[in-house]
């Protein structure tokens, strides 16, 4: 890997093993990410994914896996159509939370993913309310110091989210944007054009973002079992970097995010690039303080995508 490949891939991929397609039992997600860990491209692996109702399962299983080094744990909360709903999803979802946070020294809470009300007005005054009570109920946990990420369903959402995460930014954790990139249905993968638009959105608030599901390979995909093109997180990484270091245009972003060509992208020692345009180490790690992983429910999908693409040696991960 060269040295820049390895800054655009640092900790990139958050190891969502028990959703679907993969949906692994507890114990198997345990094993892989425990081997994964260990494995060759450890770099590139971020935090386990873990809904919040199954952390007392959890607990069970890693505690004999990380005895000296602490498992970092990205966790699921709320959801649910209404307001109200949502609410009754935290209250379950946080005792879940405090429990294991008494319990359990083998594995660290670092991030929140919350999934908001389906029926949430797209305003900014109902996402400043959300905010609050998510804060309220993180403080409250001695949880105020990790990283929320707000899934949004629609454009308008993100609009309005971006909007009232603006007075978060100076807190020392991250508070941002997570966007669906995927799932076992068409109408989950956003377009090329929706991709690009997020990359902008939160590039001129200065709002850091995560995207889940859909990235399985490097360069876009066409996924026959679900009929449609899947994205690829080398694009989608590509077009926040060049976007951010201002070295594309917005057409030109939008060509980027789609471009299935593997030879219109360099990775040196000292830069990457598309199709002339390069961002050094510098603009590399700029980009990717915006935008901070994505969850996959493979690990080593990516990898042997990257290994056949020649971008990683040949090797076993594990």
């Amino acid at each position: 890997m060269t040295a820049a490949l390895g800054h655009l891939l640092a900790r990139i991929i958050d190891y969502a093993g028990l959703f679907p397609p993969a949906s692994l039992e507890l114990n198997q997600a345990v094993d892989h990410y425990a081997a994964d860990r260990d494995g060759n491209y450890r770099a590139v692996l971020r935090h386990f994914i873990v809904p919040a109702q199954r952390l007392s399962e959890l607990d069970q299983f890693i505690s004999s896996k990380a005895p000296n080094r602490p498992w970092t744990l990205s966790v699921l909360v709320g959801g649910g159509a209404t307001s109200a709903e949502w609410i009754q999803r935290l209250d379950v979802d946080f005792a879940a939370i405090e429990s294991h946070c008494i319990k359990n020294n083998s594995a660290d809470l670092k991030v929140l993913e919350i999934a908001l009300p389906s029926a949430l007005a797209a305003d900014t005054h109902s996402f400043v309310q959300t905010i609050e009570e998510i804060t309220s109920r993180t403080e409250n946990a001695n949880l105020a110091d990790v990283d929320l990420f707000f899934e949004t369903i629609s454009a308008d959402h993100r609009r309005a989210l971006v909007d009232a995460l603006g007075p978060y930014q100076q807190t020392p954790s991250h508070r941002g944007l997570k966007l669906r990139t995927g799932g076992m249905e068409a109408q989950h993968f956003p377009s090329g054009a929706a991709l690009a638009d997020v990359i902008e959105l939160c590039e001129s608030s200065n709002i850091p973002w995560k995207a889940t599901a859909g990235l399985h390979h490097p360069l876009p995909y066409a996924c026959p079992d679900i009929g449609v093109t899947m994205h690829g997180f080398l694009n989608l990484l590509l077009g926040v970097v060049l976007w951010g270091a201002k070295k594309v245009t917005s057409s030109q972003l939008r060509e980027l995010v789609t471009d299935a060509n593997a030879d219109h992208f360099v990775f040196s020692d000292d830069h990457v690039g598309w199709q002339g345009a390069c961002a050094d180490q510098m603009e590399i790690l700029s980009g990717r303080d915006r935008f901070l992983s994505f969850g996959s429910c493979s690990f080593s999908e990516p990898i042997e995508d990257l290994e056949t693409l020649g971008l990683l040696p040949n090797r076993s991960i594990s």
